[in-house]
């Protein structure tokens, strides 16, 4: 069987997880001189407790080489293991997926390893891991899964709403609001990942309007035609709900789920965050 790897940032539940057997590597949380795995040391409680406390952004760093091996090493040595797929966060915004390319060389050629990068991230990503288990499990081939990847990779559109930017400027890694930050006071800026980067769309005054824009955003991009959609969030139930909502009623017929967004990448969106993501299957 060809097991799943993904990474912390792919937003699917536990329950999803152990029921496909997907395997995740953890992204690294790092407060100062402490470290820390997501999900695995640290969860978001502790994370955004600690953001409090210590009034400090703290940094993320992909997996080590060292534990992509150790997966690798613990999945070879199970029996029903014929190969391994690793899906990742975009490979633009993240070393994580060099990272698991550079370990994968590193290892024996057996069981073959390969590693897909989504050029997404969150419930994009989780929607990519979830179809390649589920192929998997139904015993396709390694060609077809990649094959099918790179369909929904094309396909899938996400767009975040940002709420609080301290953390988009004190974590650098947003470059796209970086260069506009100064002219955004009191303005809700939305962006969009494209081709696995960032790009901004637009700047709201309101809340409101910019949850709103999410709506017509992914609304417009599917054509005004159902899909799997999610509504991710970073602190912010009420406004996923009522974004959640709108799409049903916008786009009926759709399945649509509710996931927090992974701290690893909350870091550098901040809390308050909101975000649309979704394709036609």
């Amino acid at each position: 069987m060809i097991r799943i790897v993904t990474d912390s940032t792919c937003d699917l539940s536990d329950e999803l997880l152990a029921q496909h057997r997907i395997t995740v590597a953890p992204i690294n949380i790092q407060f100062g001189q402490e470290s820390y795995q997501e999900n695995v040391t640290i969860g978001p409680e502790q994370f955004y407790r600690k953001v409090a406390e210590l009034n400090m952004i703290p940094t993320t760093s992909q997996p080590s080489l060292g534990q992509f091996q150790a997966v690798f090493r613990d999945l070879a040595a199970e029996p029903d293991t014929d190969a391994i797929l690793c899906i990742h966060i975009t490979g633009k915004l993240s070393g994580t997926y060099d990272s698991a390319v550079v370990a994968a060389r590193q290892m024996p050629p057996q069981p073959p390893i390969a590693i897909f990068d989504s050029l997404s991230g969150s419930t994009g990503l989780g929607f990519m891991v979830l179809e390649a288990a589920e192929m998997a499990e139904a015993g396709a081939t390694m060609t077809d899964i990649v094959a099918r990847l790179a369909v929904v990779r094309q396909r899938m559109r996400i767009f975040f709403s940002l709420n609080d930017l301290r953390f988009a400027r004190m974590s650098g890694r947003i470059g796209v609001v970086q260069a506009t930050l100064a002219s955004l006071l009191n303005v809700k800026p939305m962006l969009a990942v494209q081709e696995g980067q960032l790009t901004m769309l637009k700047r709201v005054r309101s809340r409101v309007q910019g949850l709103q824009a999410l709506v017509d955003a992914l609304a417009e991009a599917l054509e005004n035609r159902s899909g799997k959609l999610s509504v991710i969030h970073a602190q912010a139930p009420d406004a996923a709900e009522q974004v959640r909502a709108v799409l049903a009623a916008r786009l009926p017929g759709s399945e649509i789920v509710v996931r927090e967004l992974s701290i690893g990448l909350a870091v550098h969106f901040g809390p308050g965050t909101v975000g649309v993501v979704g394709y036609h299957p």
